[in-house]
């Protein structure tokens, strides 16, 4: 069961970017977890865990900031599917 769950954080699909010069945090829009702002990594990308996410769609936008203050908000639109239904009529054949 560790090993699933290790799996499951690993495989976790994480929104991210290119290194940006300068950057100290971001502030994302749209999601309910990521209220403040979000860290920049040390070379100045994102990655963010959006393993939190229900299903739906998202419709989010993205600002990099540093201490002069934060670019113009780029959009990006993702939908999380809903969960897998159980397999039915599982059975043993000749």
């Amino acid at each position: 069961m560790k090993r699933l769950a290790l799996m499951m954080i690993l495989l976790s699909p994480f929104l991210v970017c290119d290194p940006q010069l300068g950057v100290e945090t971001y502030t994302v829009t749209g999601l309910s977890f990521a209220t403040a702002p979000v860290s920049a990594q040390a070379d100045g990308s994102l990655r963010l865990d959006l393993g939190p996410t229900t299903q739906g769609a998202y419709s989010l936008t993205v600002k990099a900031c540093n201490v002069w203050g934060c670019s113009t908000a780029v959009p990006f639109v993702f939908s999380k599917p809903s969960a897998l239904t159980a397999p039915g009529a599982v059975r043993l054949s000749p």
